[in-house]
């Protein structure tokens, strides 16, 4: 019962639909006005670095589109 590399280290480092889902999480927890003040800033913390994971992993593909676009 082994892990596969790819796993783990989507574990580790989740990719952009996982983080976009988590994102998205925070955001219906906040609207509802159900949390504290405290828990809604703890949100909106995770969410601002939620919003900079994704906003890497598009420029990471951004970057490598240009680069096959470059080669044809």
């Amino acid at each position: 019962m082994t892990e596969s590399i790819s796993s783990r280290s989507e574990a580790a480092d989740p990719g952009f639909e996982q983080t976009l889902k988590r994102l998205n999480a925070l955001v219906e927890k906040l609207e509802s006005g159900q949390l504290s003040l405290e828990g809604s800033v703890a949100a909106f913390e995770e969410g601002v670095k939620l919003t900079r994971h994704c906003e890497a992993l598009l420029d990471s593909a951004d970057q490598r589109l240009q680069v096959l676009d470059k080669n044809e």
